[in-house]
């Protein structure tokens, strides 16, 4: 038999602990605050911790609130839970000595203002609760929320389930320090009355709760049903898969079959499902119990003599009962929240400064023109700003960043100075190879016929015109060049797409920066998008130029290094041939005859391909560079980079040339926009609210101007 609890990330829950050991006045003070903000709808913009009972239809689910909180919940009845219903309980000394009940309606957060402003005219104050008047309220809540009464077609009810919470805060000065939700049950058998999509609805509340990682989940067996078969323990799974957070209560064990205690019991034990909160057992007023009017003080009578019968003697005495259970949830709760505190403060703060710089950023209003002017002029100064900085090297965020453009451009251009050098030209120039001689229709008939060589002396006889022998024609030098640079075109335009696509990635990253609004942003981009391709088809348009320039028109430069490199393989081709002839260092190393110098002797045409090869080589070398540094300077930084290109679009002098209808499209604000607005300054306020309610745990004075009638958002 195991009873220990198992609570590696909640601490163990101190079994032994006396009722008031861990009701101090800073954590009595947190739960306070957390019930505070979660009235004023900070749920909703964080996590809050919190306490739900989750279960099936007829798991025992209203008798066991019944036991923890005392009121008069519908027990036994044909009433099942349609909305969620969260009960407060607070410690006052101050308060009087009769409790005081408040009863109010808090509204989904998804629900419309006339609908809150309804369920906040819902409000009962009280000093006791019986179980007529509970019925009562609970049946006009149901009214006021628009769900079915008793008495009413249900099967033709257009809203059968409602994400409204009832809250009930009972304060007195003997009251226990807990807050508890109570969901709707699951049912798994569809009906006219509660339907399949119903069932979806109520399953997705359900998890809508349990899913917080904040939420403590109380599942309720009833003790009759197999385990293995609660959905509710499903879902507790899914959303709390080291059960961390999951505290199991077992129901109806008085009402066992004879022979199933056992399993019960290592239930109970912990033996079967280990959750590591533990498991804890109840005895709740029967159906029968009721019909014979045993009261609630009788049941705690009828609880402690039940858990001294055979098998559920040998519980842990610190495991049964509702007050041992009351008492475990508070401390749990209380704990859990102390842990929690300081990371919903910090959460607190940064989601208030997240939201108040959203709306920053948003600008004021903008009905009129001039502040829509005034906006955009504001967007178009901050983005030129960051352009210029992202231009000069100066970047705002690191590594790889879209923003970093300077960066990826330098590195596009190594990488089409690289693709340019080796995989430009078309054939591959040779170094001097000069061999003894042969008549020139030998060459083109001994060589591959990509060779250089080969095509070298095929474009030449085509071109051959009034020149003498061994002269070189100018349109055949042309021609040759063009077929060796026909594969510049391609690599240029591939990095110019490349540079295109960095800019496009770049405008989207700098507009979210300066610009938060995703709409406005957009309708930006759109504007400007016109002129935006019409730069990018100048910087094509330059490409052609410069290929015209270079493979199109008469080869020219008055580069030296032509001269040199032309110079440099005349030399290496004297060496070679000198070296043919035997010549070491200038000086011959044996014996030349006639007949040697013939045979190294070139013939006038083959000569003239060499000729050819090496001006071509020399006049490439130099244009290859050339083409190279032209394609970065006038295509990359004239006509992308550059004052007419796609990052200097928009900029002051472009929205000051906008008319009153562009203004109104562009910057204007829509229903959307609008819209948003008002729920950021709403949230910004709720915010600023809950900054000030925790400001009353450190400063021990509550704040004035956040009173609780403000907290229904």
């Amino acid at each position: 038999m195991n009873t220990a609890v198992f609570a590696p990330n909640y601490q163990q829950i101190d079994l032994n602990t006396q009722q008031d050991d861990f009701l101090d006045e800073d954590r009595i003070q947190q739960l306070e605050i957390i019930d505070k903000l979660r009235e004023l709808g900070v749920g909703d913009d964080i996590s809050l911790p919190q306490l739900v009972v989750v279960g099936d239809q007829s798991s025992g689910k209203s008798s066991l609130l019944e036991g923890l909180t005392g009121l008069p919940f519908p027990v036994a009845s044909q009433l099942c839970t349609r909305f969620a219903t969260k009960v407060s309980f607070r410690r006052l000394a101050t308060a009087p000595r009769k409790k005081t009940i408040t009863i109010t309606i808090i509204p989904a957060k998804d629900a419309l203002e006339p609908y809150k402003q309804k369920l906040a005219s819902f409000s009962r104050k009280l000093t006791d609760l019986t179980a007529e008047t509970f019925s009562d309220i609970l049946k006009r809540a149901a009214a006021l929320m628009g769900l079915p009464g008793p008495g009413d077609n249900i099967e033709h009810a257009t809203k059968r389930f409602s994400s409204d919470v009832l809250k009930i805060e009972i304060v007195g000065p003997e009251q226990q320090q807990l807050s508890v939700v109570d969901v709707p049950g699951l049912y798994h058998n569809p009906t006219k009355e509660q339907t399949a999509s119903d069932l979806t609805r109520v399953r997705a509340l359900i998890e809508s709760y349990v899913r917080d990682e904040r939420t403590i989940i109380m599942a309720v067996l009833d003790s009759r049903n197999n385990l293995a078969n609660q959905e509710v323990f499903r879902i507790a799974k899914i959303h709390d898969p080291e059960q961390t957070r999951t505290i199991g209560v077992m129901t109806k064990l008085d009402a066992l079959q004879a022979g199933d205690e056992q399993a019960a019991f290592q239930i109970a034990c912990n033996e079967t499902e280990r959750l590591k909160l533990g498991w804890y057992c109840v005895r709740n007023r029967s159906t029968e119990d009721i019909n014979n009017g045993v009261t609630v003080e009788q049941r705690e009578i009828n609880e402690e003599e039940f858990f001294t019968r055979p098998v559920w003697r040998d519980l842990d005495k610190r495991l049964v009962g509702i007050n041992s259970l009351l008492k475990a949830l508070a401390k749990l709760l209380l704990e859990h929240i102390d842990r929690e505190f300081p990371k919903i403060e910090k959460e607190i703060d940064l989601k208030y400064q997240t939201c108040s710089d959203e709306l920053q950023a948003m600008g004021k209003a903008r009905e009129f023109s001039q502040d829509q002017r005034e906006f955009l002029i504001g967007v178009s100064n901050a983005y030129e700003k960051r352009v210029k900085d992202a231009l000069d090297g100066r970047y705002w965020a690191s590594g790889m960043h879209p923003s970093n453009l300077r960066m990826h451009i330098r590195n596009e251009a190594d990488k089409f100075n690289t693709a340019m050098h080796q995989r430009g030209a078309t054939l591959t120039f040779n170094e001097a190879d000069y061999g003894t001689s042969r008549p020139c229709s030998s060459v083109s008939a001994a060589l591959v016929p990509q060779d250089i060589y080969k095509e070298i002396a095929d474009k030449w006889r085509e071109c051959r015109g009034v020149e003498l022998p061994g002269q070189i024609s100018p349109a055949g030098l042309q021609k040759l060049f063009g077929i060796q640079t026909s594969k510049w075109r391609v690599i240029a335009m591939d990095y110019i797409a490349t540079i295109i696509r960095l800019i496009r990635e770049f405008n989207s990253a700098l507009f979210e920066k300066v610009c938060p609004d995703p709409h406005i942003r957009d309708k930006i981009r759109n504007k400007i998008e016109e002129e935006t391709e019409s730069s990018f088809a100048s910087a094509y348009k330059a490409l052609d130029d410069i290929l015209i320039d270079e493979c199109d028109k008469p080869l020219f430069t008055n580069n030296l290094q032509f001269t040199d490199n032309l110079s440099t393989a005349r030399h290496r081709r004297l060496g070679e041939t000198l070296t043919k002839l035997g010549f070491r260092n200038g000086q011959p190393t044996q014996r030349i005859d006639i007949e040697t110098m013939r045979l190294v002797h070139l013939d006038p045409d083959t000569a003239t391909v060499y000729e050819i090869h090496d001006m071509l080589k020399a006049y490439y070398q130099v244009a290859l560079n050339r083409f190279v540094d032209n394609v970065s300077i006038q295509v990359i930084e004239r006509n992308l980079c550059g004052t007419k290109g796609p990052v200097s679009i928009f900029n002051a002098l472009y929205v000051g040339r906008l008319n009153s209808e562009d203004l109104a499209a562009i910057a204007g604000e829509d229903e959307t926009s609008s819209t948003y607005r008002q729920a950021l300054k709403a949230q910004i306020e709720r915010l600023e609210k809950a900054k000030k309610i925790c400001a009353e745990k450190s400063t021990g004075v509550v704040i004035e101007g956040v009173e609780a009638e403000e907290m229904v958002m």
